[in-house]
């Protein structure tokens, strides 16, 4: 039997907060897992990239070049892709050797152009019994084919939309 794959997606907030979730679950339950992050840049200082000093059996890999084409952006898109590219290979090296993957906005960056869908699908195809979890704007529909759990984040309402900006513990 193939692990399972779930995909977080939507316009709303919540994504990588249920992928955390269940890898929290995960790590409490004793399975050894990897969190692969496309955006998120290590150098931040956010409480997620933490997660490692409280779980041995967690691994973040924050591989990204930062949010990309936001007005915060500071890399080029060949520095994007390239992140992207590199996100993509530590996740294949990590495959075999976990309970479970997290690909943490992977939907965004092939919606972004940034890694192909194809390469995607074929690392989803070489599972094994290794779960899968993605997360991201813009699920893919061979994705949602593939996926086993499939749910949609609806954004309602939302401070930003308000000027509010993230609070440290409860959005990064």
């Amino acid at each position: 039997m193939n692990g399972l794959v779930y995909v977080f997606t939507g316009d709303g907030k919540g994504k990588t907060s249920a992928a955390l979730g269940v890898s929290v679950r995960a790590a409490l339950s004793g399975m050894e897992v990897a969190i692969v992050q496309w955006y998120k840049e290590k150098r931040w200082p956010i409480a997620e990239h933490k997660i490692g000093d409280k779980f041995k059996n967690i691994k973040i890999y924050p591989m990204g070049s930062g949010f990309y084409k936001l007005p915060s952006d500071h890399a080029t898109p060949e520095d994007h892709k390239k992140s992207a590219r590199f996100a993509l290979e530590r996740a294949k090296e990590l495959l075999q050797n976990v309970d479970l993957l997290v690909l943490d906005e992977i939907c965004n960056a092939i919606a972004d152009d940034l890694i192909k869908e194809e390469d995607v699908v074929r690392l989803l195809e070489m599972r094994g019994d290794t779960h899968i979890v993605l997360s991201g704007r813009g699920v893919t529909k061979s994705i949602i084919e593939i996926a086993d759990l499939v749910t949609e984040c609806k954004k309602i309402k939302h401070p930003y939309d308000l000027g509010k900006l993230a609070v440290r513990g409860l959005d990064f």
